[in-house]
């Protein structure tokens, strides 16, 4: 058995001590890079998601506000959130027929809101102005714009598991990235 023994003289220290700090400052980089790509790229990771599950459109999913927002300080991943806020959207986000109101036909308002379950909606629902109305009772009036679930509600109801399946996924492929642009 023979045992080796190594020197590092001060001139290899420095060096050791310069390629050290030179990756501490390419690693923070890389998460500073990576934050700012999550910023930009996450809304659309979500939207697919998102249109996996439900018949949406993606103007329906982009019209929700997106907040990004670093919690971290720079220094951990983890603290990127991404909050959603928005309202109920009505039925034209969801491949609603017909678009506009046949004229003197009868007709039936449909809609795809959970993906690959066309519905029909209810007799009392008709088309004025391109949106879906429906009566409340059986007079006349009132009527209210039929509205579905919100972007929010999608998020966090069938659509979870994909939707942090694929950010989790991309945002592994852009923190590696940039490590390894970093370490060319």
């Amino acid at each position: 058995m023979s045992r080796s023994a190594y020197t590092i003289s001060m001139r290899d220290a420095d060096k050791i001590r310069k390629h050290l700090d030179k990756l501490q400052e390419g690693s923070e980089t890389a998460i500073k890079r990576t934050v700012s790509d999550i910023r930009t790229r996450a809304p659309g990771w979500v939207s697919k998601g998102v249109r996996q599950h439900y018949g949406v459109d993606t103007a329906g999913v982009k019209s929700a506000s997106v907040r990004v927002e670093d919690n971290s300080g720079g220094r951990n991943i983890a603290g990127v959130s991404i909050r959603y806020r928005g309202r109920p959207l009505t039925l034209t986000h969801f491949s609603m027929s017909p678009k506009e109101r046949p004229a003197k036909k009868k007709y039936t308002v449909s809609a795809t809101i959970i993906k690959g379950q066309r519905k029909a909606m209810d007799r009392k629902t008709y088309i004025h102005s391109g949106l879906p109305f429906q009566r409340r009772g059986a007079s006349r009036y009132p009527v209210d714009v039929v509205k579905t679930l919100s972007v929010p509600q999608m998020i966090s109801g069938k659509a979870k598991e994909t939707v942090e399946d694929i950010l989790n996924e991309n945002i592994e492929k852009r923190f590696e990235n940039h490590v390894n642009q970093l370490l060319k």
